[in-house]
């Protein structure tokens, strides 16, 4: 069995990408997270490489897997902090503080996949993700959810044609490029967009980027997306155009099935519930959804436990 500090290391690595973001999350040094990380590499006699700036494990780890599930327990029975990671407008709208008892990412993954790969592999605890791309209903392993619902708009900035016609219909749209993601990274809403002729100018983006999304629309002709929440962090420069996109955003908590019972869980979701209820009476098209449990949201929140 390995101490929680050496897997740590590792799975920080996994999940923040840095040794120095490791170090500050977890209170270690640079060289205790390059060293203790190495000793799990040795251990476990696996290796890592880095795939457009992701580490990835090379290898077959079941003995890794198993030390991962004892030590996942040990986070949800508050014995270390539980790990969040969120999208690029939730982490700051609505984890910021950060709700006490959890650890929070970087908040810049692009797409479900390397997320999701992050809650099976018991790396990331919790995922505070965007609608409609969510584990299937029959998932064995993940389930969510939903705090909350909201209208998904196409936006321009705010010197774009479009803004200057009386009227606009979809079929006008696909005379401009549209911001697209790399293939699959939002199944749902890819296959959505698609259908209308949207999608059209894919940017190459595994960790948000801002330049790239929200900077395109705000610079070029480029059609991008938001809802009231991405708006509200992007300012005045980005403009939604009057047509709604027929499919529903909103957020939503992702995590391992044999954990959506559990203290923890359902004290992060009234937390972020009673944060979205706030944000809601300023941005009223967030559409609130009841929990299935009642209690009280951030007087709810474990306390604190000192060490990572």
């Amino acid at each position: 069995m390995i101490d929680q500090d050496s897997l740590a290391a590792l799975d920080g690595l996994l999940w923040l990408r840095s040794g120095e973001v490791v170090a500050q999350r977890f209170g270690l040094s640079q060289s205790t997270v390059s060293r203790q990380a190495r000793r799990c590499l040795s251990l476990f006699e696996i290796d890592v490489t880095k795939l457009d700036g992701e580490w990835d494990l090379i290898g077959d780890a079941p003995l890794l897997a198993a030390e991962r599930e004892v030590h996942q327990w040990a986070r949800w029975r508050s014995k270390r902090p539980l790990r969040l990671e969120a999208t690029y407008w939730s982490g700051p709208l609505l984890c910021d503080p950060v709700p006490q008892g959890w650890m929070l990412g970087l908040c810049n993954i692009v797409g479900i996949q390397r997320n999701f790969e992050l809650l099976r592999e018991r790396v990331v605890d919790v995922w505070l993700a965007g609608l409609p791309d969510l584990p299937a209903p029959n998932d064995p392993e993940l389930t969510s959810l939903t705090l909350c619902q909201l209208p998904v708009h196409c936006v321009v900035n705010s010197g774009h044609p479009l803004l200057q016609r009386p009227s606009i219909s979809f079929n006008d749209l696909q005379a401009y490029p549209s911001l697209g993601l790399p293939e699959g990274a939002y199944p749902e809403v890819e296959a959505a967009l698609r259908r209308l002729g949207l999608w059209s100018s894919p940017v190459r983006m595994r960790r948000y980027q801002r330049q790239l999304w929200e900077g395109k629309t705000e610079q070029e002709l480029t059609i991008g997306y938001g809802t009231a929440m991405s708006l509200d962090l992007g300012g005045p420069s980005m403009q939604p155009l009057p047509l709604t996109l027929p499919f529903q955003s909103g957020e939503a908590l992702v995590v391992r099935r044999k954990f959506s019972d559990t203290l923890p869980f359902r004290q992060l979701a009234q937390t972020l519930h009673g944060r979205l209820s706030q944000l809601a009476l300023r941005l009223p098209e967030i559409q609130m959804l009841p929990l299935p449990f009642s209690g009280s949201s951030e007087t709810a929140a474990a306390p604190p436990r000192p060490g990572p």
